[in-house]
């Protein structure tokens, strides 16, 4: 049988937890964890009083030298939770990042990020475009909350009917086989074609419940209530229905989902 290939992407001031989340859900399902931890400054870099005088240059050095101490440290986090394997430091100008993201995502089966990578005001946005507009890697967030498995029983599967959320299904179809039951949340869509999905799954031997939601809230804190009150697993969705930067000015249920996580969530686009 073949094991999951699982991506844990961290950050200096977080690796900690987040790389444990992972450690302690690729254990679980018997797969195979590579890790990257990413850093990047601000540039320009100058010197001065806000740098303690220090030259561009020596910055880039002092940053290079913690950056690797701090992925020495973690990978020995990894190998004593029982997996081998090394965490990989990535050193890059801020518009490297997704790039760099991407480029390792491409050889995994799922990449992973902890709730505090999430929260990363100066990372969390160039990590997440990497993994879900660059490449083709599924993105699983892994919240403080609730411990996230690749063994899910229960499953809510966030359902709206367009393309990005046909293809969070077909990204989770292995995790979706392995459920005792898949709840379909179609949240105040008419025409969702449901009975599509429905078909589809059971195709795929998944037994599917069709559950229709109604609330004032946004559909991700809708969806996450849901989620609670049947004690699922995992949430899996779509990511981004809507462009990049309307999410952003605007807000919308991927940066909801990814900013307040009740249980683990899998998105895809």
């Amino acid at each position: 049988m073949s094991k999951t290939y699982v991506l844990s992407i961290v950050g200096m001031d977080h690796g900690d937890k987040d790389l444990a989340a992972a450690v302690r859900m690729t254990c679980d399902a018997g797969g195979e964890l590579q890790a990257i931890l990413v850093s990047c400054l601000p540039y320009p870099l100058i010197g001065g009083p806000g740098y303690g005088g220090d030259s561009p240059l020596a910055l880039i050095w002092e940053e290079h030298r913690r950056l690797q101490m701090r992925a020495n440290e973690l990978t020995s986090a990894l190998t004593d939770g029982g997996l081998r394997g090394t965490v990989t430091p990535i050193f890059c100008s801020a518009g490297e990042v997704s790039s760099n993201v991407a480029s390792h995502a491409n050889v995994a089966d799922i990449t992973v990020i902890g709730e505090d990578m999430a929260n990363d005001l100066h990372l969390a946005r160039r990590v997440i475009d990497g993994v879900l507009f660059h490449s083709s890697s599924p993105l699983m967030l892994l919240p403080n909350r609730k411990a996230a498995t690749l063994r899910p029983k229960r499953i809510v599967l966030g359902w709206n009917g367009r393309r990005e959320a046909w293809i969070a299904v077909r990204s989770s179809i292995h995790l979706l086989q392995k459920a005792s039951r898949v709840h379909v949340a179609v949240v105040e869509v008419e025409d969702a074609n449901s009975a599509d999905l429905a078909t589809f799954l059971t195709r795929h031997g998944v037994e599917v419940v069709i559950d229709h939601l109604q609330g004032s809230d946004d559909p991700a804190i809708v969806l996450q209530r849901h989620a609670e009150s049947l004690d699922a697993d995992l949430i899996v969705m779509g990511a981004y229905g809507h462009s990049r930067l309307a999410e952003r000015i605007l807000g919308g249920t991927t940066q909801t989902m990814l900013q307040h996580p009740a249980v683990p969530v899998l998105m895809a686009r």
